[in-house]
């Protein structure tokens, strides 16, 4: 198998020069066999690991089999085939100069990553640095749109359907985890809402996936987080973010909470744009922690459902531990549910910060279970209690392989909660809800 040492660095010394020689549809057509016939590739080098030094016979023509699809899917497409084959033969003749016992380390160093656009709005203050580059810190500032590209590691477990044309495979050398890359590009609304619609063109279903993200969230982790969740749900509609001025910082929870309920105003602009100016149609909204009550606060007091005709509609809206007084959300839930297709709860006993977000405030947040559960027509509550989350069990939703596949039931399929896997029905005296089964 030594003989396709240098695949992946051979690919990656072609792949740079591609983006220039082919037209896009051409591109995003390689992008989807070289993606799978890469991974093949792993997964076949990895089994072959596990079984040195008696690999198999098997294993052996697997990896050839991976290696041999992704030259071809090269060789198919002039010049790309030539210039692989010089590539390659240069790395081999690299390797003969380092000696069989020490390959170039360069050979290991390719990591791929999806680069995927992430459209902003965000009420934080925009920054800019001396050298013209623009960020966006903890203070408070305007409206104002955007694109954020992240760079989300292809090695990350995901779907089986193609993701968007728009996402670009890249290689690189850098092992860093997610990485939010080069400038961050503010635009004016008029710009924004073309460059969605430009998304929305390229899919099949003009979905959007909007993230509200959470408590003491800077803003690149918030791009980060939203990509993320896209990328591991397989989304291939255009993903959205709307970032508020969070400080960022753990101590500052009662300066968070006055930051979200400032920002609705401005949320429920960005919200009429994305609806009424870009063609979609339909608009899936998931919103993290504290993030939930600036979308509860939003859309009790914006009716989606009146806008102008042809404008798009709410379709799946996912509260996640939502850190939203009990009360509140009970009296503000109707206006939601009026509005979108589906509201999905997901809620927690053991969710740690929102048990000290009680105690800080007195009263029980939407997002506890127990005997705090909220239950109610039309909203389908999930109790992930027995997953045994992350350290705090708050960020479920974007890092537990339970919770990632029930949203993409929801998502992918419209499954209702009986449809989807691994949950059981649990009587309530306000009807029945859902809990995952506890992980063995």
């Amino acid at each position: 198998m030594e003989q396709w040492g240098p695949l992946v660095p051979a690919v990656a010394g072609v792949w740079a020069r591609a983006e220039g020689q082919l037209d896009a549809a051409v591109l995003s057509g390689l992008e989807e066999e070289l993606v799978a016939g890469l991974r093949a590739y792993d997964d076949a080098c990895s089994a072959a690991a596990v079984e040195a030094p008696a690999v198999t016979p098997e294993t052996f023509d697997a990896v050839d089999s991976a290696a041999r699809a992704v030259e071809a899917a090269l060789r198919a497409r002039p010049p790309l085939g030539a210039w692989f084959n010089k590539e390659f033969d240069r790395l081999v003749e690299g390797q003969e100069r380092f000696g069989p016992a020490a390959a170039p380390t360069y050979w290991v160093s390719y990591l791929r990553s999806l680069l995927v656009p992430v459209m902003y709005a965000t009420d934080r203050a925009a920054e800019v640095s001396e050298a013209g580059t623009v960020t966006y810190g903890s203070r408070r500032g305007a409206l104002s749109y955007g694109r954020a590209t992240v760079s989300v590691p292809d090695e990350r477990a995901v779907g089986t359907a193609s993701k968007p044309r728009w996402w670009r495979l890249q290689f690189r050398s850098d092992p860093g985890r997610d990485v939010l890359l080069g400038a961050i590009e503010p635009s004016e609304p008029v710009d924004f809402a073309e460059q969605v619609s430009a998304q929305l063109d390229e899919g099949a279903d003009r979905e959007a996936l909007v993230f509200v993200h959470g408590f003491n969230v800077a803003f690149a982790d918030a791009a980060r987080q939203a990509a993320q969740i896209a990328y591991d749900l397989n989304f291939t509609g255009a993903v959205l973010l709307y970032s508020w001025a969070s400080k960022g910082r753990l101590l500052d929870y009662p300066a968070d909470g006055d930051a979200s309920r400032r920002a609705v105003p401005h949320f429920q602009e960005f919200l009429r744009t994305l609806l009424t100016r870009t063609g979609v149609r339909e608009v899936q909204i998931v919103a993290h922690s504290m993030g939930n009550r600036l979308l509860t606060d939003a859309l009790a007091s914006l009716d989606t459902a009146g806008l102008p005709q042809g404008s798009g509609r709410l379709g799946h809206v996912v509260f996640a531990a939502p850190d939203v007084d009990r009360d509140v959300f009970v009296h503000l839930l109707p206006s939601v549910l009026r509005q979108a297709r589906t509201c999905t709860l997901y809620v927690s006993d053991r969710d740690r910060a929102l048990v000290a977000a009680r105690k800080l405030s007195d009263y029980p947040r939407a997002g506890q279970s127990g005997t705090s559960v909220i239950v109610a027509p039309g909203l389908d509550t999930i109790d992930v209690t027995d997953l045994g989350a992350d350290l705090l069990g708050h960020s479920y939703v974007g890092n537990h392989t339970s919770v990632l596949g029930d949203l993409y039931g929801l998502f992918r399929h419209g499954h209702t909660p009986a449809e989807r896997y691994g949950l059981t029905r649990t009587p309530h005296p306000d009807g029945d809800y859902w809990s995952f089964a506890p992980q063995k």
